[in-house]
């Protein structure tokens, strides 16, 4: 998939493996005798940063810990105590994705550039695609030099907060071969944004009923927001360079599942469906060209098939963790107990719940019906979607336990097999 996507290959890192001999592995600081940085060529624009925890300390087929920080940062010269408390004890791989830092100059080398005079300066402007590049790059490069010598099997699992948790879960949907070797094989999100194009004029989750009051309205208004949520709400212009970003499945995960429900907007702030015209209200036209200027109807969110039937995907396990989400007033309680559908709410839960719901239905109407062909006792598989993909309110202990709890009993069990 991201091969198609992005043409990211496999055999094109390859070919860059030895210009990452000119940063080697390196200890980060002294006295941190478990903790190494390797840095790898991103094309020509510069470089990602991966530091390694603990490695010496485990074989090399002890499970792997992915993990993507909360928001972009510069690698810092000791990261360890950066780390979350509970990744410390496992082999980790850190990759400092660059998004939202701003331009930096890039030494890029081209051709046999051992003796530096072909090196050329080059300005890399961070903003999506970027963060991916970095991301499946770094990863291509933990399965190639980091796999088992033998052949015996590596399981990868995926840690990401915030931002991290958007690309963490792109990358575990887009990793999770059983068959290879080494791969994802779970994933644990916090906070994430799973679907960026929520925070468009035009999706249908910021529209409100035509039944609604202007008390209503106001008491929408002035609702007690997140204010973590929020600030990634705000920081959509600065991570995205043009409307048209949000709706690239690698940013909202969500769109692996499903078509968009709008069109894409001039703008992040402006409309793509403006009011039609009618005839009668445009006399001097030709009925057909009133018909041409009369904007299309805001497009039906229709069910995508992923994994695609060909490929050697399968969703992995995943937790989705979140924080509690803002008390609601009395009033919208009432009127949103009275709905099925929560069609106001847009917070870290309902993007949680939402992208949980979507990859439920993938496996019990694509990847169990497809078991049920050759394997006629199911009962056992009755309960899959729900025990694999799991949606966890963390409340005021915060995620820490819980991705713990959930990572020790994976990542400690028995080799799978």
């Amino acid at each position: 998939m991201r091969c198609l996507l992005y043409s990211i290959s496999r055999s094109a890192i390859r070919r860059l493996q030895p210009r990452v001999g000119t940063k080697p592995l390196s200890t980060l600081a002294s006295g941190l005798q478990n903790a190494e940085r390797v840095t790898v060529p991103v094309g020509s624009s510069g470089s990602v940063t991966i530091d390694l925890h603990n490695l010496p300390k485990v074989s090399s087929s002890e499970p792997l810990l992915v993990y993507l920080p909360p928001f972009s940062t510069a690698a810092p010269a000791s990261d360890l105590a950066q780390l979350p408390r509970f990744a410390q004890r496992h082999a980790t791989a850190v990759i400092h994705y660059r998004w939202t830092e701003p331009s930096l100059e890039e030494e890029v080398l081209e051709g046999d550039a051992a003796d530096g005079e072909n090196a050329v300066h080059r300005r890399f402007h961070p903003g999506w695609p970027a963060p991916i590049h970095d991301t499946l790059k770094a990863y291509t490069w933990i399965v190639e030099n980091l796999i088992p010598a033998t052949y015996a099997r590596r399981d990868v699992y995926v840690y990401g907060s915030y931002l991290g948790a958007s690309l963490a879960t792109s990358l575990a949907l887009t990793e999770s071969h059983p068959h290879e070797r080494m791969a994802v094989r779970g994933c644990v999100a916090y906070n994430g944004i799973y679907n960026w194009t929520m925070f468009l004029p035009d999706h249908p989750i910021n529209k409100l009923p035509k039944s609604s009051s202007r008390n209503f309205l106001e008491e929408i208004l002035t609702m007690p927001g997140d204010p973590d949520f929020q600030e990634q709400k705000q920081m959509t212009r600065e991570l995205f360079p043009k409307p048209s970003d949000l709706f690239d499945p690698f940013a909202s995960s969500c769109l692996f599942f499903h078509t968009p429900e709008l069109f894409v907007p001039p703008s992040f702030d402006e409309s793509a469906v403006t009011p039609g015209s009618s005839s009668a209200e445009l006399p001097w036209l030709p009925e057909e060209a009133v018909e041409e200027l009369t904007p299309l109807k805001q497009p039906r969110k229709s069910p995508l098939v992923f994994p695609p039937r060909k490929s050697t995907l399968k969703i992995p396990e995943i937790l989705l963790l979140h924080d509690t989400p803002p008390h609601l007033p009395p009033s919208l309680m009432r009127r949103r107990q009275r709905r099925k559908k929560n069609t106001y709410g847009n917070n870290f839960r309902s993007q949680a719940e939402e992208l949980a719901s979507l990859m439920r239905r993938s496996i019990n109407k694509i990847e169990l019906k497809e078991r049920l062909k050759w394997d006629e006792d199911m009962d056992e598989w009755n309960d899959e979607a729900q025990r694999r993909i799991q949606v966890h309110d963390v409340g005021v202990k915060g995620d820490d336990i819980v991705a713990a709890t959930w990572l020790d009993e994976r990542m400690f069990r028995r080799p799978s097999q």
